[in-house]
């Protein structure tokens, strides 16, 4: 079989990326005469191809419902993901508008995604958002649901729109659908409110009740009255990188519904969820400061610390609704503290990496065993067992190897309360070298910890037999010539192209040239490396102009002008509650401008100090935390949605004040 020239090989490689184009002209400049003319053609192909690809690079965007046809109350699920390239600028700011008849419940919960495939031997990652909302209908009908949108690039893109069938309700038990927030989306099918065997206490009662089940459970007294929520780790002592169980249980002693659940933050941890389905766990009574309480596991989590230090995993809330302790009650469980080190520096062997902990063991495989000179191998090394897995491995390193970037695939599972199954590692081995060739072996160092000790996994790789490719020919003067035998045939051959000797006197005759021979040729050749860097240029001034619109149309001052005249569009329509929702993102984007202070993730509660440590004088500080107070209360409190045009114009007013207030001052 013939092998194709380097030069094409490199040019395929090329198109890969910018950089490349320049060193494969330079490359082609000390080619010979007919070779660069195919190069450079083909590079002028690949430049002006290459904007082309860059255009397509848009969002993937899907969106879905959790069930397409519900009763009248009954909550369900829309989720929208976006999904893009590396390095093309991620989606931010999902928005859903529903029909009048139906009611956003809570949401949007927003999650990061990654997808990872290959296709045709490249391998390409996408990354992304995805955001979820839980919706109520309140009136039997056919329902089209406007696709979420999401911005990018200073653009606003809708999804597909959802088609929605309400019907009136049955009566009978509905599916539950309350979204339990947690890293991969939300829990379907959480069972609130309480109900069952054994579901509920009463005071009245506990003499026909059963002995208590879980003693381990008890407390001394109650943290709060009647329901509350503790969090129960299986250590506070850990090293970086090892797990730490936290249970998650709802003690209650009478009827109760929860509602907004949020998870604990858990921001210096890798979490893992460990419970499928909450809807499997069965209440077990216990004692707590006298009174008979059910528990129920309601959440559990692998976690594995990221750093050193006391982190906190923070607390896990909700709001609670019963019989003796009022509507939508706030509960949160305790914050549980973890003091986490490092692995002892006595006997860490070398290549170890901070936080790979865990049980682990490793398998290599390689294919072919059998390859020309520089072509490549596939080499798998595949972990397995449990703990936090590596991220990526140390290859060895020699001459005549050359290593790219590995594909990577895993398995990851609950097994047993701990984090199970495996990690893959595919690279491909360039091999320039010949013969026999050792690729040596890769080595995993980990902290066992239930051992206390490290441990140093290994996986030979073996040998690879590489066969030789003989290099071309030199060319040299025929058999027959002058100097073809003597000993000055290596110097004569320098000299072959030369004219023979003349043997009669007469005017000199220059030799023919190629019509595309001199300044011609030279002009050709160099016109397809110039075109290609002014093409370029341009298009990077082009994106960098773009990139500025997008930035400026994205910006928070931006958007909170955006919000406010939604708030004033709202308020002239007598739409208390729409204007109550623009005016509460409004005030947040107003925040984030001038104190550059992301507020949706801080709790209302704790807002006036975090505004305070900005600069933020108090008394404004106050007034926008009542602004989204009132905003909140309209938006989830029914009583609070009467007043109708005057309601939402005093509502606009207090928060064109507060946002104009805010317009003022710059970010520290």
């Amino acid at each position: 079989m013939t092998r194709p020239p380097r030069s094409v090989a490199s040019l395929a490689l090329a198109a890969r990326s910018p950089a490349p184009l320049a060193l494969a002209a330079l490359a082609a400049l000390a080619a010979p005469r007919l070779a660069p003319l195919a190069t450079a053609l083909l590079f002028a192909l690949l430049a002006l191809l290459a904007p082309l690809r860059a255009r397509a690079q848009q969002p993937e965007l899907s969106a879905r419902a959790s069930s397409t046809e519900v009763e009248v109350g009954e909550p369900f699920t829309v989720e929208v993901k976006a999904l893009v390239e590396r390095g093309a600028g991620m989606p931010s700011d999902p928005e859903l508008r529903v029909p009048p008849d139906l009611s956003i419940a809570s949401g949007p919960s927003i999650g990061t995604q990654m997808k990872t495939q290959l296709s045709g031997g490249v391998m390409t990652t996408q990354l992304g958002i995805s955001a979820t909302w839980q919706i109520v209908a309140n009136k039997p009908g056919r329902y089209t649901i406007p696709g979420p949108t999401i911005v990018w690039n200073g653009r606003r893109l809708p999804a597909d729109p959802i088609l929605i069938k309400v019907v009136p309700a049955s009566g009978r038990p509905r599916r539950p659908n309350n979204p339990f927030l947690l890293p991969g989306g939300p829990l379907h099918g959480f069972p609130w409110p309480f109900s069952g065997p054994g579901g509920l206490l009463d005071d009245e009662v506990v003499e026909d009740e059963p002995e208590d089940q879980a003693p381990e459970l008890a407390m001394p007294s109650e943290p709060a009255p009647v329901v509350f929520l503790r969090a129960i780790p299986d250590k506070t002592t850990a090293v970086v990188g090892e797990q730490v169980t936290v249970s998650f249980y709802l003690y209650f002693r009478e009827n109760a519904e929860m509602s907004e659940p949020r998870a604990a933050p858990t921001a210096d941890f890798l979490r893992h969820p460990l419970l499928e389905d909450p809807r499997h766990e069965r209440p077990v009574y216990t004692r707590v400061g006298g009174h008979r309480y059910a528990a129920r596991l309601v959440d559990k989590l692998a976690l594995f610390p990221l750093k050193a230090g006391e982190l906190h995993t923070g607390s896990m809330q909700a709001r609670i609704t019963g019989r003796r302790i009022g509507a939508r009650v706030l509960r949160e469980s305790n914050d549980v503290v973890v003091r986490v080190t490092e692995p002892p520096l006595a006997g860490r062997p070398s290549g170890y990496v901070l936080g790979d902990v865990g049980q682990f063991t490793l398998k290599a495989t390689v294919q072919p065993r059998q390859i020309e000179q520089g072509g490549s191998v596939a080499v798998t090394v595949q972990v397995t067992g449990t703990g936090n897995f590596p991220q990526s491995l140390r290859v060895p390193e020699r001459t005549g190897l050359e290593w790219l970037d590995p594909e990577k695939r895993e398995s990851l599972e609950p097994r047993g309360g701990a984090i199970g199954g495996f990690r893959s590692f595919g690279y491909v081995v360039r091999v320039q070298e010949s013969g026999a060739v050792d690729l040596g072996k890769i080595e995993l160092p980990y902290w066992d910890p239930a051992q206390k000790r490290y441990v140093v996994e290994s996986a030979e790789l073996g040998v690879v037999q590489v066969t030789p490719v003989a290099p071309p020919a030199p060319s040299g003067p025929p058999s027959g010539a002058p100097g073809a035998g003597d000993g000055a045939a290596g110097s004569a051959g320098s000299f072959a192209g030369m004219p023979g000797l003349r043997t009669s006197l007469g005017p000199y005759s220059p030799p023919a040239t190629l019509p595309l021979d001199g300044a011609p040729f030279w002009l050709l050749l160099a016109a397809p490396p110039l075109v290609v860097t002014l093409f370029g240029a341009g298009d990077r001034l082009v994106r960098q102009a773009r990139e500025r619109r997008a930035a400026g149309a994205s910006s928070p001052a931006r958007l909170a002008a955006v919000a406010q005249r939604e708030a004033e569009e709202a308020a002239a329509q007598g739409d208390l509650g729409a204007t109550a929702a623009a005016i509460e993102r409004a005030v947040h984007r107003a925040i984030e401008s001038a104190t550059g202070l992301r507020s949706r993730g801080v709790l209302l509660a704790a807002l006036p100090d975090e505004l305070g440590q900005r600069g933020v004088p108090e008394p404004l500080s106050a007034r926008a935390c009542e602004a989204l107070a009132a905003c909140e209360a309209i938006r989830f409190e029914p009583a609070a949605q009467e007043g109708g045009a005057a309601a939402a114009a005093a509502l606009l007013e207090k928060g064109h004040a507060v946002i104009t207030e805010l317009a003022r001052r710059k970010p520290a």
